[in-house]
């Protein structure tokens, strides 16, 4: 698996498996926000293939196996966030209709307020997922290992990360990596409705990352 396993950064063309990976990251966030899987997967793929999104294949690294995606990496800052944040909602317009839009904005904006990024120095993975065919093979840690070295090579000094209150297993595979949680997050409107306990925001100083990823 490893000698044929390739990083490398994500094209438009990865659109269409790069777009399920996304979607299991965090499905009932995805469904709370677009209605359902099928139109919150077919949503991530063209907002994946577009330039200038917080989801774009621009800010997203993939794993490749034998020309295969098996898995996604995506990042965000302050100054990514500054810049893509104010055209997500025209692509959304142009993706999704006036009226659909509407209906969903006001959980769309409640859950965008709970992953806003606290500081200018700080480095987050935005999304990070492995196909289930190919877990336990140590990409999601390579994964992990990309985004911290980058971290150190770009004197960023935190790394963070948002993660459904409830995935427990991937809650324990960031302890293990060393992250811990700083922040629950959560919406009392969102829970009070829908029932969605929110996200955890879980960091780890650079200081910490291994020499070796320098």
């Amino acid at each position: 698996m490893r000698e044929s396993l390739i990083l490398r950064p994500a094209e438009p063309k990865d659109a269409p498996q790069a777009a399920a990976l996304f979607y299991s990251t965090g499905h009932p966030a995805f469904n709370l926000a677009f209605g359902s899987q099928d139109k919150a997967i077919s949503i991530i793929r063209r907002l994946f293939a577009r330039p200038g999104n917080p989801m774009s294949f621009e800010h997203t690294t993939v794993a490749e196996v034998r020309k295969r995606v098996v898995g996604i990496l995506t990042i965000s800052d302050r100054a990514i966030e500054a810049k893509t944040q104010p055209r997500m909602g025209a692509e959304l317009l142009s993706i999704c209709g006036p009226a659909p839009l509407l209906s969903r904005l006001p959980v769309l904006l409640r859950l965008q307020r709970l992953t806003r990024l606290t500081r200018e120095d700080e480095l987050c993975i935005d999304d990070i997922a492995v196909s289930p065919q190919v877990r336990g093979k140590g990409i999601g840690r390579l994964l992990m290992q990309q985004a911290e070295r980058l971290a150190r090579r770009k004197s960023y000094t935190l790394i963070s990360l948002y993660v459904l209150r409830d995935n427990f297993q991937a809650i324990g595979f960031y302890h293990r990596l060393g992250y811990v949680c700083d922040e629950e997050r959560t919406d009392c409107w969102l829970a009070r409705r829908y029932g969605f306990r929110g996200f955890l925001r879980m960091v780890k100083p650079t200081e910490q990352v291994a020499d070796k990823f320098q």
